[in-house]
């Protein structure tokens, strides 16, 4: 990600006041600023914004951590973790960036882009 994903790049958005349980599958860019559990796989790049958690199995293109994420994740390209945002679990990506103040807590690996 290059540049930071806009709101006019998000279609899909999981709002503050929603929780959503079970599988998502998509060809495009997600936002979670509510709660999501369980597997998402989106083609496109995934957005948890400050208020966001996700717990479970993510595969998206790229990703934006600014809020909470707990699980297996699988980054095709590049996973930034934001100084608001806490990561626990496995990452697998190309390209990692952590800013201070970030937690993560588990494994990395890095494969090749």
């Amino acid at each position: 990600m290059e540049e930071k994903i806009s709101k006019s790049q998000i279609q899909t958005l999981i709002g503050k006041a929603t929780t959503f349980i079970g599988t998502i599958d998509s060809l495009e860019n997600i936002q979670i600023d509510g709660k999501q559990e369980g597997e998402l796989r989106t083609k496109g790049n995934l957005v948890i914004s400050e208020s966001g958690e996700a717990q479970g199995k993510i595969h998206a293109e790229n990703l934006l951590l600014a809020g909470a994420l707990q699980g297996e994740t699988v980054v095709n390209r590049k996973m930034e973790i934001l100084a608001t945002g806490n990561f626990q679990g496995q990452a697998e990506m190309a390209i990692l960036v952590v800013e201070e103040g970030a937690r993560f807590e588990g494994e990395c690996q890095q494969k090749q882009k």
